[in-house]
């Protein structure tokens, strides 16, 4: 039996942010591990000829209220972040180059940036404040920025778009538990009884 339910997310994702903020409590409920794989969802639509929701004026309208809402219910901050959709690209492979030279860091990272992005506090368009945000961070900054230059970790971006569409995945968060695929931060209480009920089944 895996021990690992695997996140699925993009930093542009509002969703996805709201699925972090439950992580710790999704892992200390089912004991697992949460392995973090970041997908560029603008590419994630791209390879399938769909439209980013937001480009639908009723639809962003709708999905700005139900994101507020469900800040509301798991009580956490909130904020929409202006420009949206922002390029999220540089953050994504940061998370690529964390898995393979700092794994111990990748979680707080992604924690600590998905929160200073939603919460306001981090101005996404500036590469100074991303700096300013990355630096503040337990981790070598340095080798990190040079890191996210490399082609390998340019190629394995692309790599998790080809991933996750072939999972079936047609936007984000996701998760799996196994060969079992959940899409949305409000599928959770799933992940968890899929969860669960591979371990019993084992």
């Amino acid at each position: 039996m895996s021990n690992t339910i695997t996140f699925y997310f993009d930093f542009v994702s509002p969703y996805s942010y709201l699925a972090q903020t439950q992580m710790a409590k999704l892992a200390k409920e089912t004991g697992a591990n949460i392995e973090y794989e970041p997908v560029l969802m603008g590419g994630l639509y791209k390879e399938q000829g769909a439209q980013i929701p937001a480009s639908n004026p009723n639809k962003a309208a709708w999905i700005n209220k139900d994101c507020r809402l469900w800040a509301k219910h798991y009580d956490v901050p909130f904020s929409w972040v202006k420009p949206f959709p922002f390029n999220s690209i540089p953050l994504l492979r940061a998370v690529l180059w964390l898995k393979v030279h700092e794994p111990n860091s990748v979680a707080a990272f992604i924690d600590a940036t998905f929160n200073a992005i939603w919460q306001g506090k981090l101005d996404v368009t500036s590469e100074s404040e991303l700096a300013k945000h990355i630096y503040g961070l337990d981790i070598d900054a340095k080798a990190l920025f040079a890191g996210t230059q490399e082609d390998s970790i340019k190629q394995q971006l692309k790599e998790n778009v080809l991933l996750a569409v072939n999972k079936g995945f047609f936007g984000l968060p996701g998760f799996t538990v196994g060969n079992e695929l959940f899409f949305g931060q409000d599928r959770l209480m799933f992940v968890k009884d899929a969860f669960h009920a591979q371990r019993d089944a084992s």
